[in-house]
């Protein structure tokens, strides 16, 4: 009896570390918002890393005038924002994309990115369209 219990729990063991494996190792959570300020004046104050810390520390590595912002929030994680001119207004769509490790990969079943990633997105994209 004991062994056929040992066998199961490896065999359970087994089965989800193959999960894991297979999880992706890339990750992306995306979040948008329409802001009611030409894409101009939404491109200045979306260039200016403060407005992101909901997100964490971030910095500017490279951005396309009125079009898109990269931001770096980590050794491997990155935010690009795209700008979208949408009648009087403008149309903000924030990319947090980033590697997962084998934790990420466990916490994925969860939906831990989108649980974690998503409020503080959702929190930084409210407090760009009160700032415009």
């Amino acid at each position: 009896m004991f062994g056929v219990g040992l066998v199961l729990l490896y065999f359970l063991l087994a089965l989800v570390a193959a999960a894991l494996i297979m999880q992706p190792d890339q990750y992306a959570v995306s979040r948008s918002a329409g802001i009611n300020a030409d894409v101009a004046r939404v491109f200045a104050l979306a260039r200016d890393p403060a407005h992101w810390a909901p997100l964490g520390a971030a910095s500017v590595v490279e951005s396309s005038l009125d079009e898109r912002i990269v931001l770096r929030l980590g050794p491997t994680t990155l935010a690009t924002v795209f700008l979208r001119p949408e009648g009087a207004g403008t149309v903000v769509e924030c990319v947090v994309t980033g590697r997962n490790s084998l934790v990420d990969k466990a916490r994925a079943f969860l939906g831990h990115r989108e649980k974690t990633l998503g409020p503080k997105m959702e929190k930084a994209l409210a407090g760009l369209a009160a700032s415009a």
